[in-house]
């Protein structure tokens, strides 16, 4: 069998037994190309060398072509930066071989495999590789080359930022032309997960809570001539006044950052001016509860300073909201999730707003993740 025949099997192979890498395979461009080595990609396209298919049998290139498939879905690529490109090569090959194996695919002879970088990120790996690794041989297969515009110049921030949302559109697609995303591997479809939480935005979530999940006070007002009921009679119109009792958790300990901080407390303050709860209670706490302040109704919220004290606790807060009988309609906790104190679910609603993309979701109320 001829290579371009087992290259386009490798990938009607993919399509059919692994849907999710045969729809990202078929929006690349794969080509033959005598000058690259292996396989390489440069999340545009997938060059192969056909003396070097044709030392694989049909399985093997399944898997190196699902291989060069997992270097764009983790956007390699991209990601490199000032980084040795031989070493995060290596990087980069440990990282997804894992995936490859535990998924069930073949890989050739030679592949990088190593237990004591399971689970690891590719940027973590390459830190602990020695600086020559990828120099001297020991390579594997299949590269991941910097991507280029037409004129084979490096891309600007703004071209590698538009590539970036390609590649997630691609892989959002592929995971939906998957249909069951549990047949995915377990490292993508954590990141799909991710890129999901990424495409929510958090302002408009503790928007709705705080405004739209709770009974609202109303007042009425003149009618408006455009409001009828059927029958014609000219209905008054309500007015809202406000959303209750509103307290806010704001973790403390130094994890999350004063950038974060910023962007919630000014979006908490467009709120409170905005809905208009009765009351906004920030309580801040560390491993203890550092500070209490209440705002009234309309009141302005001050800066808050953001510590590095103590570690990560969130349980002192709930506490003290149960000793202090404080009324709560709705509940907004502000962490880095690394929570390990998790009390049980209380009785008002609670939204976790996560300052780590990557953090898993409480196991109760609602998560959402800043995006700054």
């Amino acid at each position: 069998m001829d290579a371009q025949m087992k290259v386009s099997r490798a990938i009607t192979r993919l399509v059919v037994k692994h849907p999710f890498f045969g729809s990202l395979a078929l929006s690349l461009r794969v080509e033959a190309d005598t000058d690259v080595s292996t396989m390489c990609t440069d999340g545009k396209f997938i060059k192969w060398n056909p003396e070097f298919v044709d030392t694989m049998d049909q399985e093997e290139t399944v898997g190196v072509m699902a291989h060069e498939v997992c270097h764009v879905t983790f956007k390699h690529m991209l990601r490199r930066g000032e980084r040795d490109a031989d070493r995060w090569n290596v990087a980069c090959d440990y990282a997804i071989n894992e995936i490859l194996i535990e998924s069930g695919f073949v890989l050739p002879e030679g592949g990088l495999l190593d237990e004591q970088y399971y689970g690891m990120t590719a940027e973590q790996i390459y830190d602990r590789l020695p600086e020559d690794a990828g120099q001297s041989g020991g390579r594997g297969f299949g590269e991941v080359v910097d991507t280029s515009d037409e004129n084979g110049n490096v891309l600007s921030p703004a071209e590698q930022k538009q590539m970036e949302a390609d590649i997630d559109s691609k892989v959002m697609l592929a995971a939906t032309n998957a249909k069951m995303l549990d047949a995915l591997p377990a490292k993508i479809k954590q990141l799909i997960e991710e890129m999901k939480r990424s495409q929510v935005d958090w302002r408009d979530v503790m928007r709705r809570f705080v405004g739209g999940d709770q009974p609202d006070d109303y007042s009425m007002r003149k009618p408006q001539r455009k409001m009828y009921h059927m029958n014609g009679i000219v209905a008054p119109s309500v007015q809202k006044i406000g959303a209750g009792d509103v307290v806010v958790g704001i973790d403390t300990s130094g994890s999350v950052s004063g950038r974060e901080l910023s962007f919630f407390l000014g979006e908490l303050n467009a709120i409170s001016q905005d809905i208009k709860p009765q009351s906004v209670t920030i309580i801040t706490c560390d491993a203890e509860i550092q500070t209490v302040r209440r705002y009234e109704q309309g009141e302005e919220i001050e800066k808050i300073e953001v510590g590095g004290r103590g570690g990560t606790l969130v349980s002192p807060v709930f506490q003290y909201i149960e000793d202090n009988n404080l009324n709560v309609d709705n509940m907004v906790y502000l962490s880095d999730m690394c929570v390990n104190d998790y009390p049980e679910e209380p009785p008002y609603p609670t939204l976790w707003v996560s300052s780590w993309n990557q953090a898993s979701p409480a196991p109760w109320g609602q998560t959402t993740y800043i995006q700054t």
